[in-house]
């Protein structure tokens, strides 16, 4: 009886190692959230008025997304930035400008390469804001990210924000 209780131990281990692998999430699913985690933080809400305040949450939250060297290119604004802290202080000054805005990240087509250490994101992001004393506004901007995994955990490398489409147009 003694022999079977190491072979029924390590068949549990096996079971439970399998079990763990199939319950985990994949890579789609992480970066998927990754992307939620963005929306998130990028926010613009009444409660944070404070531009330090928000700045330190800001540079917390990037520091989880984006890579330290991650870069960003928004062509309606025409700026290149380049740097995790570079792209934090962006975002903190976004709500000079705004009073509200709400960024989701929708039709995303992610891409993982066979190696599973880069990808590529294809969405829309849909800007739900109203500058300080104007109405509430809805674009809608193509947005392509590349991601790479980093410490076994996805990180921004790059994000390019195209200019807003105008109604009917196919994007050709």
């Amino acid at each position: 009886m003694k022999r079977w209780l190491p072979l029924g131990l390590i068949a549990v281990g096996v079971v439970l190692a399998v079990v763990a692998l199939l319950m985990s999430p994949s890579d789609e699913d992480r970066i998927r959230d990754r992307l939620t985690q963005l929306e998130e933080a990028v926010r613009i809400d009444d409660s944070e008025r404070n531009p330090i305040v928000r700045h330190g949450r800001v540079r917390k939250e990037f520091a989880e997304i984006f890579t330290k060297e991650a870069s960003a290119s928004v062509v309606e604004i025409g700026d290149r930035l380049s740097g995790r802290d570079e792209l934090a202080a962006a975002a903190t000054q976004a709500a000079v400008v705004y009073q509200t805005a709400d960024v989701s990240l929708g039709d995303a087509e992610i891409k993982v390469d066979p190696s599973g250490m880069t990808a590529e994101v294809t969405a829309t992001a849909t800007v739900t804001g109203a500058r300080h004393g104007h109405p509430v506004r809805r674009d809608e901007l193509p947005v392509a990210l590349r991601l790479e995994k980093v410490d076994d955990d996805w990180k921004i490398i790059s994000a390019t924000v195209s200019p807003r489409r105008a109604p009917g147009d196919d994007g050709l």
